[in-house]
């Protein structure tokens, strides 16, 4: 008798006969072996029957040892033991002393359990691996399905377990589970579980798959090609980021290959003597997945092209700053400044005497000279552009002078210019007094310019423009023998666009003389 069999007797026997009505359940699995406890009687009871119930049937008697059923024995002298457990055993029993002559009803519920059995999981639309791994592509449709035979219904359940992470996707009282997935994503991958367990006897049955779900790179393949900084020293470069498992990526040249290799990034290390300018390669990409079947990126090799100023002048004692820069170059040039001076191509270093300094994003370089001397630094400077596939070299020449005494030289010609602008206005002033005293603008009445012509110029002056105002001006010159004869000097006055505030006084001396000359004439 087990521990579970003692323990109903001993509470049996605490409650006094009260639950005897009540039925326990045993179980036990096909094919194994059940042990039903008697609770009515003592353990040492003089003999125990027991019997089936519906319709009752004794299958241990009393009055033998010997049971009808090889299958059928005594444990403990009361209780029942079953070997060989068939589906058909699954009865009430009872028990009763051999004394008793009444009737007593059944005490123990045999169930007899089976399974689970024969478990099968299948996760569709799949494709396998040799290694026996399932994988599917981003965005399909999975049907998940577990089935099993077990007697009673046992639980079946679905779970995935990814790394750290589990998750239960659905579960059911039943032998059979299935259940779809629209669209599966990425993080759907991992190992899938169906668990069955038979909730009587407790056994559990397991059954794992492995779901890889494969997706094509999110990325644009790129490629380029590097200096490596060895002599002839290339370094092409393939990358195709973002997909699972690592795409097959491929380097061609001319329909040869290269390299290849399942990653991410390809890398081929080549000798970039060996080509010429202009040169094609091509990197080829595949993946396992159907969405996107290749890809493909190509580098072509450019040699530098180096350009500056041919020629540099420097003064002696002053800075400098020489200038190079890179047209083209594919891979991008490294640039370098050579001194062709007493050691043929020795290379500048950057210090106190040369400063250096690069811009690599534009391949452009600036090389300053501190202090120029004509002794150490007049020469030729050498711009060296080289990126593995060809080295370009272009030749400055720099020029140091030595500067003169060129503020002397201009005080000189400044201080000649003003002598003789001085000699000039004075010579004009000596021959002609009055000129001075014609353009003082200081002089009274000097806003009032008039042009006296005389008689005889009238001639020349008919080619005036028609806005000049002709007019005469008579005026009785007193102290001149014309005047004391009687006669009157005419004198013609030319208003050349006459100036607003001109005299009123004026404008009227003129109209009146010019009537008065009109009257005597008419005498």
């Amino acid at each position: 008798m087990g521990p579970l069999e003692e323990l109903l007797l001993v509470l049996c026997a605490l409650c006094g006969g009260a639950c005897a009505a009540s039925v326990i359940t045993i179980s036990g699995e096909v094919g194994g072996q059940a042990v039903l406890p008697c609770r009515t009687v003592a353990e040492n009871a003089g003999g125990v029957t027991w019997f089936l119930e519906n319709p009752k049937e004794e299958v241990l008697s009393c009055n033998t040892d010997v049971p009808s059923n090889p299958r059928y024995s005594r444990l403990n002298g009361s209780s029942l033991v079953i070997t060989d457990l068939r589906l058909e055993d699954e009865r009430l029993y009872g028990c009763k002393d051999c004394s008793e002559t009444a009737d007593t009803p059944a005490q123990v519920q045999l169930k007899v359990t089976s399974g689970p059995h024969n478990i099968t999981f299948l996760i569709s639309p799949t494709k396998t691996l040799p290694n026996g791994t399932h994988y599917t592509s981003r965005g399909a449709n999975m049907n998940f399905t577990c089935s099993s035979s077990a007697i009673p219904e046992p639980t079946n359940s679905i779970g995935l377990n990814a790394g750290t992470q589990s998750e239960l996707f659905d579960w059911v009282n039943a032998s059979l589970l299935a259940f779809n997935v629209s669209n599966i994503a990425a993080n759907y991958q991992g190992n899938y579980t169906c668990t069955v367990v038979n909730p009587l006897s407790k056994k559990t049955l397991v059954r794992t798959l492995q779901l890889l779900v494969y997706r094509p790179p999110d990325s644009h393949m790129e490629c380029g090609v590097n200096y490596t900084g060895v002599p002839s020293g290339l370094s092409l470069t393939c990358t195709w980021l973002g997909g699972y498992p690592s795409p097959l990526l491929q380097w061609e040249y001319n329909g040869d290959t290269l390299s290849n290799g399942t990653s991410d990034t390809l890398v081929v290390t080549l000798n970039g003597s060996r080509y010429d300018d202009g040169q094609t390669f091509t990197c080829r990409g595949r993946h396992l997945t159907n969405e996107v079947k290749e890809a493909t990126c190509t580098v072509q090799l450019g040699y530098p092209v180096p350009q500056s100023q041919v020629l540099r002048t420097c003064l002696k004692g002053e800075n400098v700053t020489l200038s190079c820069s890179v047209l083209r170059a594919n891979p991008p040039a490294v640039i370098t400044w050579l001194r062709n001076l007493s050691q043929p191509n020795v290379e500048i270093q950057s210090g106190t005497k040369y400063q250096i300094v690069q811009i690599s994003s534009s391949m452009v370089s600036y090389l300053t000279i501190v202090n120029c001397s004509k002794e150490e630094d007049e020469g030729s400077y050498i711009c060296v552009t080289n990126n593995g596939v060809a080295t370009q070299d272009f030749y400055i020449w720099l020029d140091v002078t030595t500067p003169h005494n060129i503020i002397g030289l201009v005080s000189a010609i400044l201080i000649l210019f003003l002598i003789v602008v001085a000699l000039i206005v004075g010579s004009i002033l000596y021959c002609d007094p009055q000129l001075y005293i014609k353009a003082n603008p200081f002089r009274k009445g000097a806003s009032e310019v008039l042009i006296l012509v005389e008689s005889e110029e009238e001639d020349e002056m008919q080619q005036v423009d028609d806005s000049v105002v002709n007019t005469e001006y008579t005026d009785a010159a007193t102290s001149s023998p014309a005047t004391a004869n009687g006669n009157i000097c005419k004198h013609q006055v030319l208003f050349h666009n006459p100036p607003d505030d001109i005299s009123p006084n004026l404008l009227s001396e003129v109209s009146e003389e010019t009537d008065s000359e009109n009257a005597e004439e008419n005498l």
